[in-house]
């Protein structure tokens, strides 16, 4: 009767297991750890977009660079800002509606 016991146990540890194998489900942490760290690297950019347009405008100010060269430069960054900020938007968008999060 004890082996009996023993040896049900024993296949209900093994059966409990083994289930992930068979049960096909993806695994829930797929998306968390990598859109956090592009979230952290597109407030990195943006932050150092602002600082050169900010360095472009003092620059410009302060006479080293021509009117030219600052309205094609300036024009370039704050294109590169807006699409940095409209990722961002984007991405904080996905994170906020993903199942499990919301925003506090």
């Amino acid at each position: 009767m004890l082996v009996l016991a023993g040896i049900l146990l024993a296949l209900g540890t093994l059966a409990f297991v083994l289930s992930p194998f068979f049960s096909h489900r993806a695994a829930p942490l797929a998306d968390g750890p990598d859109q956090m760290a592009e979230l952290r690297e597109l407030y990195a950019l943006k932050d150092v977009v602002y600082e050169t347009i900010r360095d472009l405008e003092l620059d410009f100010h302060a006479g080293k660079i021509g009117e030219r060269d600052y309205q094609e430069m300036s024009d370039r960054y704050k294109r590169e800002a807006i699409s940095v900020v409209e990722r961002l938007d984007g991405l904080e968008a996905r994170i906020a509606g993903a199942p499990g999060r919301g925003r506090t």
